[in-house]
């Protein structure tokens, strides 16, 4: 086990938080937001999704250290939390590309459950004062209508299914571990730059930067809450520095579908974009829409402040988009 920098060890001024899985998507945006803050952050991953180059950014930072472990390794997880004494965690970490969930469900129980579990085991020897839990929106029965954080929870798969069962673990252990303000986190669909997974944004994106004005992909017309990552991250920082405790859906309150995607997308890059259906890309079980009642948010922390254009602007910003050739439409 790494040795924890002095400054970041139990000083109540910066609030240290625990950030598992903190090379992901999530976990970048949100130590900056964190630092931002005045937070000093411990952040943890194991690598795993491919994505440990992003915390290269922090290594010059003081305020930031770094350390490799796996959420599965209670005894590493331990050793971890008595040493660092974090005021916070946020437990980010998980497997949830929801075909690779599906295609090998004992390893997601064994990160998103087992994980979970060890991450509590840890912090019985050193209890945080606030504890946030990123879970997913997959939690919910199928249903048309926005969900509230009341709604009706009814996963269909083992993602969800994993998921709603850390929120278990954790509503069922947070009095004995004597965790004081829990925050469970209901992303809906996060995108924005650094996403490892070949979820539908990243895909299209993929397609575009690479040249292509004929798109391969599977169902466009599944409705989706798209919430751009920066703005995730600032209210995930935002539940922390309050006092607010319970479920929140994070999400925007508006569905978008496919179609809809691709033309916002190609409005942005200058092109005509032209679709077809790839059959191995079409999930065999698969919602038409899943989308937030954000109600409950926007009392807290306020509404996600990115529209989908601009964060899809700022996304393809990140990456290199090849010209289309000249007289070349779709």
């Amino acid at each position: 086990m790494l040795k924890i920098h002095p400054a970041l060890a139990a000083d109540a001024t910066t609030r240290p938080v625990l950030v598992t899985g903190a090379a992901g998507l999530v976990g970048v945006p949100l130590v900056r937001a964190l630092r931002r803050g005045g937070h000093t952050v411990v952040a943890v991953d194991d690598g795993s999704a491919g994505t440990l180059g992003r915390l290269a950014e922090f290594l010059p930072d003081d305020g930031v250290h770094v350390v490799i472990a796996d959420v599965r390794d209670g005894i590493s997880l331990t050793s971890l939390m008595r040493e660092a004494r974090p005021w916070a965690v946020a437990h980010l970490a998980a497997k949830h590309f929801i075909p690779e969930c599906e295609a090998a469900p004992g390893a997601a129980l064994d990160v998103n459950v087992l994980g979970t579990q060890r991450i509590l085991d840890a912090c019985a020897v050193a209890p945080p004062k606030r504890f946030l839990f990123a879970s997913t929106a997959d939690v919910y029965a199928t249903d048309d209508a926005p969900h509230a954080e009341t709604s009706l929870v009814a996963p269909r798969g083992v993602y969800g299914t994993s998921k709603l069962t850390g929120e278990h673990l954790l509503r069922d252990q947070a009095h004995r571990l004597g965790i004081s303000g829990v925050v469970v986190a209901r992303l809906f669909n996060v995108y924005g730059p650094g996403d490892p997974h070949p979820h539908l944004i990243p895909e299209i994106l993929r397609q575009v930067t690479a040249g292509e004005t004929r798109l391969s992909l599977g169902d466009l017309s599944s409705a989706r809450d798209y919430v751009f990552v920066d703005d995730v991250a600032d209210m995930l920082s935002s539940f922390l520095a309050s006092t607010v405790t319970g479920i929140f859906n994070v999400g925007t309150g508006v569905a978008t579908t496919g179609y809809h995607l691709v033309r916002l997308i190609g409005d942005v890059v200058g092109r005509n974009l032209v679709t077809e259906v790839d059959p191995a890309r079409v999930r065999q079980v698969e919602r038409k829409t899943l989308c937030a009642a954000p109600d409950r948010l926007v009392s807290a922390v306020g509404h996600p402040a990115t529209s989908l254009r601009d964060g899809l602007a700022a996304t393809l910003a990140a990456t290199t988009v090849v010209p289309t050739p000249a007289g070349v439409t779709g």
